[in-house]
């Protein structure tokens, strides 16, 4: 179910705690060492403080594939205002999700560049 962009903007506080706002830089600081060679740090670096939570009411389906996901074990986070979900898995992860696709969700295995920014002649 598509979510518009003002309407996920807006189920989002003026205000946050700080705590919150601390523990998600932290997680962000924590992701880049996860996704380049610790990726068991992977569960921790994708929690969420700052969005997730606030736009439950606006996005419920997304948000209760996002929690399935992670009890499973696969870090998820919601990506954009939704409904697209972000699953950082291996390829034999990804094909036991795919096998297990429900009704109304699509998934597509996008593979990750490992080369990073390349700096080409002209």
């Amino acid at each position: 179910t598509e979510v518009r962009n003002t309407k996920a903007r807006k189920a989002l506080p003026d205000t946050v705690p700080q705590s919150d706002a601390a523990l998600n830089s932290a997680r962000a600081a924590v992701l880049g060492r996860a996704i380049t060679d610790r990726p068991d740090l992977l569960m921790v670096a994708t929690e969420d403080f700052l969005h997730q939570q606030y736009r439950r009411p606006v996005m419920p389906r997304t948000l209760a594939l996002v929690d399935e996901l992670r009890v499973a074990g696969v870090p998820a986070v919601v990506s954009g205002a939704g409904p697209t979900v972000l699953a950082l898995t291996d390829r034999a992860t990804a094909a036991d999700l795919a096998a297990q696709s429900r009704r109304g969700w699509r998934i597509e295995a996008v593979e990750a560049d490992r080369e990073g920014v390349q700096i080409l002649p002209l």
